[in-house]
């Protein structure tokens, strides 16, 4: 019987090429795909799926914050994060929430269907792993709290007083994408004013 499936990621051309592989295997039936992270509480109640696959860094709600909702409702389903992110802190965050497994967006089509049935079968599996290697200051920084590397490195170029701008040009990444990790550390530290955003600034 094919596992009961739900896709939970803000970026339509992965979160479609993911269900159509999964499809394609014969072995998974994906029931929903959920785009924005704020209604996957109420999908995942709503249908039971047997298996959750979450990106990690999307708008709104996090993929750390998806999975601690979706751990209230006492779900049978396995959660397995599907990610780009891949370092050390983000991944023993979600090691501390009791995801099933961990996975990067670079990972093979066929690796992660072996994963996947590994992982329906009982078995935790986070890939890349970091086992044994020591937490340097930076990563405790960062698990203290439970900010992302690429965060990291944001916030320590708005201490530099770099734009937004001038962080996109310097990350290779998009004005947009500066902007959503932006969002997302307010959403996680909940500054209520400037000063204590740019005092938090002189702690990293």
């Amino acid at each position: 019987m094919e596992i009961q499936t739900i896709i939970i990621d803000d970026h339509t051309l992965f979160n479609d090429g993911l269900s159509l592989i999964l499809k394609e295997s014969g072995q998974f039936k994906v029931i929903e795909q959920v785009y924005d992270s704020r209604h996957a509480h109420f999908k995942c109640f709503s249908l039971q799926p047997q298996l959750i696959l979450i990106d990690y860094n999307m708008p709104h709600l996090n993929g750390l914050e998806v999975v601690k909702q979706l751990k209230t409702l006492e779900l049978k389903a396995k959660i397995v994060i599907v990610s780009m992110y891949a370092s050390r802190r983000e991944i023993a965050l979600f090691e501390e929430v009791g995801v099933d497994g961990y996975i990067t967006k670079t990972t093979a089509s066929n690796k992660m269907i072996a994963i996947l049935k590994k992982v329906m079968k009982g078995k935790k599996i986070i890939e890349p792993t970091f086992k044994n290697k020591p937490i340097i200051e930076n990563d405790a920084f960062a698990l203290k709290h439970q900010l992302t590397k690429r965060e990291t490195e944001i916030l320590k170029l708005i201490k530099k007083e770099y734009t937004t701008e001038q962080i996109a040009t310097a990350l290779n990444l998009s004005f947009y994408t500066v902007e959503t990790h932006r969002k997302n550390v307010n959403q996680k530290m909940k500054f209520k004013t400037k000063k204590e955003f740019f005092d938090f600034l002189e702690t990293i």
